[in-house]
């Protein structure tokens, strides 16, 4: 008899993402998030940056996502931008900013940043994948503003597939292509 396991080379359990936050920041928790922080501020909207890691089938394409975004940010009366690209780290992620009034804050803007992660295990074919998923938001009178606390904070992602934690230095490089990519015009 053999015993199968998880996390396991056949079953590969999720990614580890890491992410540098400036001083002031602190950690959130919410259901649904792998994990986030954010700015604490008094009556204002606090910026923040939000992480998500889901398993998904091997038919799942990150256009499903660019998608969802569109549709949720035009329900709400808002718009998006053109996708783009973004390597943070060696890892290659799609992206798009969404905008969108809001009656509390005035303006919701966020970056939404999606990377998959395949798993590489024997017979892969169908095996499952990780969608790694960086949201950062800002919102209200300081959104134009905030927009490049959240950037900065996005830009020093770090995905390491599980299994390969011993390429501690993967991804070390601090430069980004999404520097000049993840900028939107809020006025759209």
């Amino acid at each position: 008899m053999s015993t199968l396991a998880y996390p396991s080379a056949d079953f590969p359990g999720q990614p580890s993402v890491a992410l540098e936050v400036p001083e002031g920041w602190e950690p959130a928790h919410a259901p649904g998030t792998t994990m986030a922080a954010r700015l604490p501020r008094e009556g204002a909207f606090a910026p923040n940056v939000v992480v998500t890691i889901e398993r998904c089938g091997p038919s799942f394409r990150i256009e499903d996502s660019l998608e969802q975004i569109a549709s949720l940010a035009t329900s709400r009366g808002g718009a998006v931008s053109e996708p783009y690209a973004a390597d943070l780290g060696g890892a290659q992620f799609v992206g798009c900013d969404a905008t969108w009034p809001d009656a509390d804050v005035e303006t919701v803007l966020q970056a939404n940043l999606f990377h998959l992660v395949t798993s590489g295990a024997p017979g892969a074919a169908d095996a499952p994948a990780h969608l790694v998923q960086l949201t950062g938001a800002v919102g209200g009178a300081d959104a134009v503003a905030d927009y490049e606390l959240i950037r900065q904070v996005l830009t020093t992602a770090r995905v390491t597939p599980w299994g390969a934690a011993g390429d501690s230095d993967a991804g070390s490089d601090a430069g980004s292509d999404a520097s000049a990519a993840t900028d939107l015009d809020v006025d759209a």
